[in-house]
């Protein structure tokens, strides 16, 4: 979610603009200067940040979507990190609002795929769906993965527990990373959100079919009672009377997951425009 990148002279006010102008429009814009720093990162894996342009993906709630994480150590900084795939817009889904359709997504092998690849480890998503409207972010190339396509959507440092097979993923863990893409959630839609003991909340970007039986993002009101919530984290759902746009503006952003592995982002100051 490696390249080196030659502009120069953009600020990030501008750059900002131009590729917001390009999306008004439909066009595709050139990866944004302040992007720079997903992309560089060296290893054997394919350099497919070096050419990613912006794009905006809409009309997303309930389209099923997977990932697939390269891991990989940097060959200069010695440092372990994550080449990310996402199969949104991919393999007819735009079409079925399935990107990830069973048949294909299921005859991935993660071994096959790491040998092709040269990747330290191959990890799969469970299939998800996304919560929000809709998202922007920059996509490089597509690589089909045991005929699963996916598109680059980023690079990220890792945590080198990932290469272990033994070690659970934490939940309800902060884990902050450079988030490039901008999410939306339109008026009059309904959100999600888990308050943590600290004040912060957090939005549900994407769900697993274990937190709707139906696989129906109208069952989700209900997805608090479902989660072993830890103490003094709250859920409750909010219908919006605004646009809500999560964009990290100071810092990194962060996420965390539930235990049925629905994927919440960071809202608040400095990461969105208001907090719901």
């Amino acid at each position: 979610m490696p390249t080196r990148d030659s502009r120069r002279g953009r600020g990030p006010a501008l750059t900002f603009a131009v590729a917001w102008a390009a999306l008004a429009t439909g066009a595709a814009a050139p990866a944004v200067a302040s992007d720079r720093s997903t992309c560089r990162y060296f290893s054997q894996l394919p350099d497919d940040c070096a050419d990613a342009e912006q794009r905006k993906f809409d009309n997303l709630r309930g389209y099923r979507f997977e990932e697939i994480d390269l891991l990989a150590r940097d060959v200069i900084k010695k440092v372990l990190y994550v080449s990310i795939y996402n199969t949104t817009g991919q393999n007819g889904g735009d079409e079925t609002r399935d990107s990830a359709p069973e048949d294909a997504a299921g005859r991935v092998d993660p071994k096959k795929v790491a040998k092709q690849f040269q990747a330290l480890s191959v990890q799969l998503s469970p299939p998800r769906y996304w919560a929000l409207d809709w998202f922007a972010d920059r996509v490089g190339a597509v690589r089909s993965f045991d005929g699963l396509d996916a598109a680059w959507m980023g690079n990220g440092a890792a945590a080198e527990s990932r290469l272990s097979a033994k070690t659970p993923p934490e939940r309800y863990h902060y884990q902050a990373f450079p988030r490039t893409a901008i999410e939306g959630f339109r008026k009059g839609g309904k959100v999600y959100v888990l308050d943590d003991p600290k004040g912060r909340a957090w939005v549900l970007s994407a769900f697993t079919a274990k937190a709707t039986p139906n696989e129906n993002d109208d069952d989700l009101a209900s997805l608090g009672d479902r989660l072993k919530l830890p103490a003094g984290w709250k859920f409750r759902a909010v219908t919006l009377d605004r646009d809500l746009t999560l964009e990290a503006r100071s810092g990194p952003s962060a996420a965390i997951e539930d235990e049925l592995g629905d994927v919440y982002h960071l809202a608040g100051p400095g990461q969105s425009n208001f907090t719901p």
